[in-house]
């Protein structure tokens, strides 16, 4: 297809009627700019003096094609549309219009009335009106002769896009590519598409168009444009944008090195690295270099495609207001690992890699990239806080380690099959102490409670766990949380019917709590020893933060009978929670705690379903969810298919000045 012999200056300026009026792209400034580079090749192209007919009196050009011949009989007919086509060479628009449709409406039935029509067409886009212009190009786009026919399609489809009308712009102008000869039309075309590409926001399509336009035989300005096009939109590509390029564009384009770039980081960004993987390695075939950080990544996710069954990682706060509970946790890790105190371990030792989450989810995802990336972890033990344990979970999922958190969050296992639960969550231990309630004969339950998040859980958790087990909830009473008089909620829980009374609140406030119920005549019992004459006898209810050292020495009087559970309790323990408790005290000379046993269960697990075969971290997250039953330090006995603790809690009973387990949950 030859580029069209009419010399058409540039449109007029905003504002005045001209075409830049007519398209008000949607892609903001960058996208203005297109269409008018768009408008400045539709000059260049129509400026081309390239003969379409034998009759036009055009000169040919080395690069033009063979083009169809028109000719007429009637001589007069032919210097009527050449002197139309010599006033549009020279500029005058008004001449050129009002000759070409004397010509039309003179010679009505002459074989060059589609030349006619054609240019102008063209005047008319020229001075700004491409919906008259429009008309003309689809009455051509009809005509017999096939390449005739060609080009007043391609025109059309100009003039479609300067219309707004991308969609059917590209319809008309797609099957074109590759058919133009010209240069300026070659542009024009691919231009045109790429801008309507982007009108319709869509931006792969118009990757591919610029692409081509990059490597095009055309002027050097509208290749620096196409890579200007190129770079903006790359940026913008969403990921599965990228990924479908890196497919369809060909790898020797200018465009596929700066989309597999694009994608790799993308890819890293997402946790996908075994998709980093891949495009490293086509990158790395099509000998595209990469910076050095883009290097960094593909390091990282080659090695995060190895995994060492020896290391097991963990995400812990050892700095900040947790690191009491994180250096417990981290203890009970390295005794589970048989890490000596100080020195090197020797060969045979599992190594234990540790980061500090210090209670910031951010630092936890990138703890999770490190032992994943730098350590090629097994799996990882940790964090222990809600917030830092999601953050944690979600990249553990993206990179395919399993994570055993030691948060009492149920829901933590939605992230992905990788994560588990190592704490009990208030449901489960409402759970056990309601059965076992349910066990010493209580019929109805009320609870005392704080006025905080926690109570306001706790509430809930013993009201749904209460109804299960097919007893009556009575209700609650509420007291302010810094409180530390209660006459007023003791009046109101006393107007309630119960025999079982859920106490959740810390260890605290239960010392100041169980002298005032027994002053309110509400007396903590075992079902067997004798109450003050008055006095209604309750089996007291109390979840684990309810139990520290010091509350049965200072309140153990009031607090007879009472049931408490406990996921770990070192001075009652039996079987394999005893051997740990001894164990833990004679290394750190001083009592383990809950965080301690649950890294130790947490790491024994680990190593166990290691030891028994497992040879990759999604075979380890598969055995673990097989591993119900297991015999551990704490209450936890391995996980159930969904993830969850087995067990999670046991329940304890406080007969005199000792806490015994109850039926069923001996060691």
């Amino acid at each position: 297809m030859a580029a069209v012999a009419e010399n058409l200056p540039a449109p007029r300026a905003p504002g005045t009627g001209g075409i830049m009026e007519v398209v008000r792209p949607h892609a903001g400034r960058a996208l203005a700019a297109l269409e008018e580079a768009v408008m400045r090749a539709l000059i260049l192209a129509l400026a081309t003096c390239a003969a379409l007919l034998a009759a036009s009196g055009c000169p040919r050009g080395p690069t033009e094609p063979t083009l169809p011949v028109v000719t007429t009989d009637d001589p007069e007919a032919e210097a009527a549309l050449r002197e139309a086509r010599e006033a549009s060479e020279a500029g005058d628009l008004e001449t050129a219009d009002t000759r070409y449709r004397a010509f039309l409406e003179r010679y009505p039935g002459d074989p060059l009335v589609p030349v006619a029509k054609l240019g102008l067409g063209r005047v008319l886009l020229a001075a700004g009106d491409p919906g008259a212009a429009r008309g003309l190009f689809a009455e051509v786009a009809t005509h017999e002769d096939a390449r005739l026919a060609e080009r007043g399609r391609f025109y059309e489809g100009v003039a479609l896009q300067l219309l707004g009308e991308s969609e059917a712009a590209i319809e008309r102008l797609r099957p074109l590519v590759g058919r133009t000869v010209d240069p300026e039309e070659t542009a024009l075309l691919l231009r045109t598409l790429g801008a309507a590409a982007e009108q319709l926001e869509r931006r792969a399509e118009a990757v591919e168009v610029y692409d081509r336009l990059a490597a095009a035989s055309v002027d050097a300005a509208a290749r620096d444009e196409a890579r200007a096009r190129l770079d903006a939109l790359i940026a913008e590509l969403e990921r599965d944008e990228l990924d479908a390029l890196l497919e369809s564009l060909p790898r020797d384009g200018v465009a596929w090195p700066a989309v597999g770039r694009r994608a790799l980081r993308a890819a890293f960004e997402a946790g996908e690295l075994g998709r980093v993987r891949t495009i490293a390695e086509a990158l790395s075939e099509a000998r595209v270099p990469l910076e050095r950080e883009l290097q960094s990544m593909a390091l990282r996710a080659q090695r995060t495609g190895r995994t060492d069954l020896g290391a097991i990682g963990a995400i812990l706060p050892l700095s900040g207001r947790g690191r009491e509970v994180g250096q417990n946790a981290l203890q009970g890790l390295m005794l589970g690992a048989g890490l000596p105190l100080d020195g090197p371990p020797d060969g045979d030792t599992p190594r234990v890699f540790f980061r500090d989450g210090a209670g910031d989810p951010e630092r936890a995802a990138q703890a999770v990239d490190d032992l994943v990336t730098l350590h090629q972890v097994v799996a990882i033990l940790g964090p222990i806080d809600g917030r830092s344990a999601r953050a944690a979970a979600r990249r553990a999922e993206e990179l395919g380690v399993p994570l055993l958190t030691l948060t009492p969050d149920p829901r933590i296992v939605d992230e992905g099959p990788m994560v588990f639960r190592l704490f009990p969550a208030p449901s489960d231990e409402a759970r056990e102490l309601v059965a076992e309630a349910r066990r010493r004969g209580v019929t109805r339950i009320a609870a005392l409670v704080p006025e905080h998040g926690y109570g306001a859980t706790m509430r809930e958790a013993f009201r749904v766990a209460t109804e299960e087990a097919g007893l009556e909830w009575a209700g609650a009473a509420g007291y302010a949380a810094d409180a530390t008089s209660f006459r007023e909620p003791l009046e109101e829980l006393k107007r309630l019917r119960f025999d079982g009374l859920v106490l959740p609140d810390h260890a605290r406030k239960l010392v100041l709590l169980a002298p005032a119920l027994a002053a309110a005549d509400l007396w903590s019992h075992d079902g067997e020893a004798p109450v003050p004459d008055g006095a209604r006898p309750v089996r007291l209810l109390i979840p684990s933060v309810g139990l520290d050292g010091q509350l049965v020495r200072s309140a153990g009087r009031y607090l007879q009978g009472a049931l408490f559970s406990q996921p770990f309790h070192g001075p009652s323990a039996t079987g394999p929670g005893r051997r740990f408790a001894d164990a833990f005290r004679d290394r750190y000379e001083r009592p383990a705690d809950v965080f301690a046993a649950a890294a130790f269960d947490g790491f024994r697990l680990v190593r166990g379903v290691v030891d028994a075969g497992a040879q990759s971290r999604a075979e380890v997250a598969e055995r673990l969810q097989q591993s119900a039953g297991a015999e551990t330090a704490s209450a936890v006995r391995g996980f159930r298919p969904d993830r969850q603790p087995y067990r999670g809690t046991r329940v304890l009973e406080l007969r005199g000045p000792m806490l015994s387990p109850t039926l069923g949950d001996a060691d």
